[in-house]
């Protein structure tokens, strides 16, 4: 999930001043002056546990520990896990007792890659947030005030008078937000004039719809969009789709990897390297035995487990993020000269994207769950170009409005020629595939011609 920055984010100018001036100097910090940076955060950290979060006070002496015993990361290992299980079940006794006086909000992911979570995220997050994303994105020359444009769903589907619009800006702050559950032949060069007119510098989405705007502008010979910059987040950014977008942009994009709950931050550099923010929080890659042979993810691959930093209302130490990646086996000096810790690709959530009747791209119709009431999980297949499948599992204040509003927010998207198909389940029939991760949208119908990459055969059937 890619943050959205809204102005109320802008109110704290001293604290994002101040982190953003570390956060300059830290980056070129040699790994030892990390160890330190990071020892002086936990202990923050594990202090605020251990004396304001019930959770872990009593996690803490049931394993007859003290917060003086925490005092590295390799401490941490001394703690279990968190799991995400256990952050549902224990999410009242995880809020720390003076939250109050860190400004928490409620926060929750889309349940995009399985069921939504429920969390605090409080001031010093926020700020943490939007520096390292201003950090990052200055690695491509940005600066604060630059037009930018970015391909947005959530901001089109919660207003229904908008779900049709193409693009949205917003004068104040230069920012031109794109549908990206609209992009689609019949209407691309609508996208292409508002970039024209708009003039943005740079660019953010998701990979999915970065690709798919890509393919539809160049399908279409779009000319004269000049961009400085392209940022990719929320999901794998695959190497066919890179290769597309910075040919189509003619522009360098940089990927980056996090998660909505702020314990793990990676962000790709100008020479390529996918750094491990260890200002943001503590990453622990927990190596995963792999089979003889060639293994699905490449070489050595590893979990990810992350521990807060700077999020007092509700500190998560030893989260298990629920994703993978595969380690750098090279361990010398970043190009860029940089020597935060490297990965060396990120395996994390990659969904499915929706392609309707008409050619049209959906990269996250998995968001309608969270504008039904009653939905407690949700999942989107496509059986081939004309079918889909819903798969809902209910709870009680679901009933027959719910079900309208549901497919009338698919119809709204895939077009009146989809057929759509909707399935009741049990929580235990949903989660019956026996895959490591629950995935919200499946499409098959790369599945009905594997001779043909999926590139190849959307671009045919966007011709036909």
């Amino acid at each position: 999930m890619s943050i959205d920055f809204k102005l109320r984010d802008f109110c704290y100018p001293v604290d994002l001043i101040r982190l953003r001036r570390q956060f300059d100097r830290s980056q070129w910090f040699s790994p030892e002056e990390f160890d330190v940076y990071q020892q002086q955060r936990l202990e923050q950290i594990v202090q605020q546990a251990y004396h304001h979060v019930p959770y872990y006070h009593d996690l803490f002496r049931d394993l007859s520990l003290r917060p003086e015993d925490i005092r590295t990361a390799n401490d941490l290992r001394k703690l279990p896990t968190l799991s995400k299980a256990t952050l549902r079940r224990e999410y009242s006794r995880l809020q720390a007792t003076n939250r109050g006086q860190f400004e928490p909000r409620l926060a929750s992911t889309s349940g995009s890659s399985g069921e939504p979570l429920r969390f605090l995220l409080d001031k010093p997050s926020r700020v943490l947030e939007f520096v390292y994303y201003w950090r990052h994105w200055s690695w491509l020359g940005y600066r604060l005030g630059d037009r930018f444009a970015e391909l947005s769903s959530n901001f089109f589907v919660t207003d229904a008078s908008r779900v049709n619009e193409i693009c949205h800006h917003q004068a104040l702050t230069g920012r031109l937000l794109l549908n990206s559950l609209s992009i689609g032949p019949h209407n691309i060069n609508q996208y292409a004039a508002a970039f024209l007119k708009y003039r943005p510098r740079f660019l953010k989405g998701i990979a999915s719809a970065l690709y798919h705007l890509s393919l539809f502008l160049q399908q279409a010979g779009a000319e004269g969009i000049a961009l400085k910059g392209i940022f990719s987040t929320g999901e794998m950014l695959l190497p066919h789709q890179r290769r597309v977008i910075e040919s189509v942009f003619n522009c360098q994009v940089l990927d980056s990897y996090g998660h909505m709950e702020r314990t793990v931050a990676v962000s790709e550099c100008r020479s390529g390297g996918l750094h491990i923010n260890p200002e943001y929080g503590v990453v622990q890659l927990e190596e995963l035995p792999t089979r003889d042979g060639p293994s699905d993810f490449g070489s050595r691959v590893a979990t990810v487990i992350g521990t807060s930093l700077h999020n007092f209302s509700m500190p998560l130490l030893r989260y298990e993020v629920g994703d993978v990646v595969e380690l750098a086996e090279n361990a010398s000096l970043c190009a860029c000269g940089r020597s935060m810790p490297r990965v060396s690709r990120i395996n994390g959530r990659q969904e499915d994207v929706i392609v309707a009747p008409d050619g049209s791209v959906i990269t996250t119709l998995f968001i309608v769950f969270d504008k039904v009431p009653g939905v407690a999980h949700g999942q989107i297949i496509q059986e081939d170009c004309n079918t889909l499948r819903l798969r809902v599992v209910r709870n009680s204040s679901y009933d027959s409005n719910s079900e309208a509003t549901l497919l009338r927010l698919v119809r709204r998207f895939v077009g009146p020629q989809m057929q759509i198909r909707l399935e009741y389940l049990r929580h235990d029939e949903m989660h019956t595939t026996g895959a490591a991760k629950f995935r919200t949208v499946i499409s098959r119908i790369k599945e009905t011609n594997k001779a043909t990459s999926f590139p190849e055969q959307l671009l045919a059937k966007v011709r036909n």
